[in-house]
């Protein structure tokens, strides 16, 4: 993503930032990408809680 696409997709948002603030958070974009790459991984099926809930039966 470029600076271009980076602005218009800030200025959609709303928010009034200035020139500086926009390049601060292009400069962090890129990490900020990585991070949710990190927290967010795909689980397998057997993960999903249909497959790990055990209901107690009475």
């Amino acid at each position: 993503m470029d600076k271009k696409e980076f602005s218009t997709l800030v200025d959609r948002t709303g928010l009034t930032l200035t020139d500086d603030q926009k390049a601060t958070l292009f400069a962090f974009y890129p990490t900020f990408q990585a991070m949710i790459a990190r927290a967010t991984p795909p689980l397998p099926r057997e993960a999903e809680p249909a497959h790990i809930f055990q209901p107690e039966v009475r």
